[in-house]
């Protein structure tokens, strides 16, 4: 379903650590767009993958590569939103404390996946391992940057709020927000009843999106 891998037990997964970055760089960069100054052809990797982050990752069980991850840095030491997006929170500040952590790259390989079933089945699988991880180890806020499209997606999981307003003047020119989500154990009990009732969570969406245009056009 997924593993987590933390700093202590990092060698034991070097393999699919090596896969995620590879993973990451497709996606980030070639997929993207996003231009990320130091790091190495084909992989990224940046300052802020520390001896201090978590991994969560999903690996295709056929061939064993990286489909889908996301990383997991305590707030209490540099991370993206002190370092580079402090700016962006004109709300409330961001969460600096031993029970809150940023996640970040969070990715799904979306070019791998031609069932939507299937790509809903990995996307639940990331978010649960993310929030699992935060359960036990008593982390109990979660704060990132996202996608607007995302952060609605995500308000119907973790209970969020946004630290600030949607930025537009990104380079990539998407709309960008900064935000906190609750992490729980009622919300690790939602992601696993949506995984497991996964058929008709993602018929619902797709007639969801079909009605929207439709209801577009009429207007």
């Amino acid at each position: 379903m997924f593993q987590t891998i933390t700093p202590d037990k990092r060698h034991q997964f070097a393999g699919i650590i090596d896969s995620m970055h590879r993973n990451r760089f497709d996606v980030v960069v070639g997929q993207w767009g996003w231009d990320i100054p130091g790091i190495e052809p084909c992989y990224d990797k940046d300052q802020f993958d520390t001896e201090d982050t978590v991994y969560v990752v999903v690996t295709d069980p056929e061939h064993g590569v990286v489909v889908a991850s996301s990383r997991l840095n305590p707030t209490t030491r540099p991370h993206m939103m002190s370092e580079l997006f402090s700016e962006y929170c004109n709300l409330q500040p961001y969460p600096v404390s031993e029970t809150a952590m940023e996640c970040s790259r969070f990715i799904i390989d979306r070019t791998l996946f031609k069932d939507p079933l299937l790509e809903f089945k990995i996307r639940c699988s990331l978010g649960i391992g993310i929030t699992q991880y935060c359960v036990e180890n008593n982390i109990t806020q979660l704060s990132w940057l996202t996608h607007q499209k995302f952060y609605n997606l995500a308000t119907r999981v973790w209970k969020t709020e946004p630290l600030g307003t949607p930025v537009s003047d990104t380079p990539d020119g998407g709309v960008w927000i900064p935000a906190v989500s609750k992490m729980d154990r009622a919300t690790a009990d939602l992601q696993r009843q949506r995984y497991e009732n996964a058929e008709e969570v993602v018929a619902g969406l797709i007639a969801a999106n079909a009605v929207r245009p439709a209801a577009k056009q009429a207007a």
